[in-house]
């Protein structure tokens, strides 16, 4: 199948809370190994759904960010994220917490457990609006980067189609391709700033509200 052929509908946000709560649940009443293994896998297989969808929104509102369309389906992901991550949580810590750990462990390795233990200390309810903005903000930056227009040797091009010329064997058209470069990021620098300035106090309030002393310690 072709990626423009690969269908995609915004799932209902509140059914999927449900649906991995309901899994959670099912996984802490499993009577064996085998009812937990099969409650993961429904899992999994539910998770790299997900990450289809939200991915397929985010390559194909990056290739045309004037999609009307794909760029509100970038803001419900934006936010609908952080809502799952508080579910997501609830399932990680019963993973942890599984009678049935070990074989897991034996089975899928211990990583999934290692990398279940840092997620859990860096995510809290209590952060679900900032990093709802983080997403927002982090979506601002790529949608200004991708809008860039820059005058050159008589056409208009992207930053991408900058590189070629940036790393040219000529030293003057090098040069000039940077500076052209150069001159967009000095147009567009208070913008770039801001969403940086945003960026960093709000990632150092994330920081805090977890209980460190700032986004550099978490």
């Amino acid at each position: 199948m072709k990626f423009s052929e690969m269908p995609y509908e915004r799932p209902d946000l509140e059914a999927l809370k449900g649906q991995i709560s309901g899994l959670t649940d099912r996984l802490k009443a499993a009577d064996g190994y085998a009812a937990a293994k099969a409650v993961f896998l429904e899992k999994d297989q539910e998770a790299r759904h997900l990450d289809t969808l939200a991915t397929l929104a985010q390559v194909r509102n990056t290739i045309d960010t004037r999609d009307e369309f794909y760029d509100g389906e970038v803001k419900f992901w934006n936010a609908a994220g952080p809502e799952l991550e508080e579910y997501e949580q609830a399932w990680k810590l019963a993973m942890l917490e599984s009678p049935y750990r070990k074989d897991f462990e034996g089975e899928y390795g211990s990583l999934m457990f290692l990398n279940t233990e840092i997620a859990l200390k860096t995510f809290s309810p209590e952060i679900v609006p900032q990093l709802q903005k983080e997403n927002d903000l982090t979506l601002a930056y790529s949608k200004l980067l991708a809008s860039a227009q820059i005058p050159f040797e008589g056409k208009t091009y992207t930053l991408a189609q900058m590189g070629p010329f940036q790393s040219g064997a000529d030293d003057g058209r090098r040069l000039a391709a940077w500076k052209a470069v150069g001159t967009w990021y000095k147009e567009h620098q208070a913008d770039l700033d801001r969403i940086y300035d945003e960026l960093t106090h709000l990632r150092d309030e994330m920081g805090r509200k977890l209980g460190y002393d700032g986004y550099t310690q978490l």
